[in-house]
């Protein structure tokens, strides 16, 4: 069998996704278990899209934390400001006789009494208000995740519709005698044009470096885009540009902005239609 044309072929990725039917899935499992090399290339696919979805993560915004403790703060404040105004009052004297001088002790205690107990009633309040305002920051942190969380499933789906449709041509890129670990893939549809490259191993380029994609038309070679410089590990696809034709595509590392033409001698991968 020629395992090199069966991962070629793309049935690997559609089987990670879940996008095979019974029988296609039942002869992967097969060839999976006779054959190690393909084994391998599944785990990798599925570390990959593992790697995609952890790698998307996203911590909460700094402003939650931020309002939380600036309101907390705020409510402090106020109550220190109420309690320091409370005992700035003065108290106007009045001459008193002796025969209500015990009334006037009962009242003083039932005043403290009293006292302690707003002092008790206020420090529960302040607690189920913080309470509040911790649950209120939740919900919005839990909201602004799951907002995340939808645009993240969205452009995941996306990824899966276009590497398991069966109009789009996947086309392996292997590395060379210059990175031979090296690796890419590019998913074409030819008929609306549309290229798209997911790279699953290449070193990271130094500074001022960029890779570029190459599509060989009748012999020559194209520019068909630039990578992000800061794609270290992200197997996401990339919407490169459009070709009605090509025979092969290539990468190779040029100076940051891109070529007009290729370095032969820093080509990474290349891959014939």
């Amino acid at each position: 069998m020629d395992t090199k044309a069966y991962i070629e072929s793309g049935i690997l990725e559609s089987y990670a996704l879940g996008l095979c039917n019974e029988a296609e899935s039942e002869d992967v499992q097969r060839l999976c278990k006779t054959y190690p090399e393909l084994q391998t290339e599944l785990e990798q696919i599925r570390s990959a899209l593992y790697g995609y979805a952890q790698r998307h993560a996203q911590d909460p915004p700094a402003f939650v934390k931020k309002n939380i403790f600036d309101t907390i703060d705020h409510l402090e404040k106020t109550a220190v400001r109420i309690l320091d105004e409370t005992e700035m009052v003065e108290a106007k004297v009045i001459p008193i006789s002796k025969n209500y001088r015990f009334a006037i002790a009962a009242s003083i205690a039932l005043f403290v009494l009293s006292s302690v107990a707003n002092i008790i009633l206020y420090q529960k309040w302040r607690l189920a208000d913080e309470q509040v305002l911790t649950l209120n920051a939740e919900k919005s942190l839990l909201s602004e995740n799951d907002k995340t969380n939808h645009v993240k499933l969205d452009l995941m789906q996306k990824d899966m519709d276009v590497m398991g449709s069966p109009e789009v041509q996947k086309v392996m890129m292997k590395g060379v005698a210059k990175s031979p670990e090296s690796m890419a893939m590019v998913f074409w549809n030819k008929a609306t044009r549309e290229v798209f490259l997911q790279v699953k191993n290449l070193p990271q380029p130094a500074t001022g470096k960029q890779y570029q994609l190459w599509a060989i038309v009748d012999g020559k070679p194209v520019d068909a885009g630039m990578l992000p410089i800061n794609n270290s590990g992200d197997s996401s696809l990339m919407r490169m540009k459009d070709f009605g034709s090509a025979q092969a595509f290539a990468i190779t590392l040029e100076n940051e902005g891109g070529s007009p033409v290729p370095t032969m001698t820093e080509m990474y991968v290349m891959g014939a239609i």
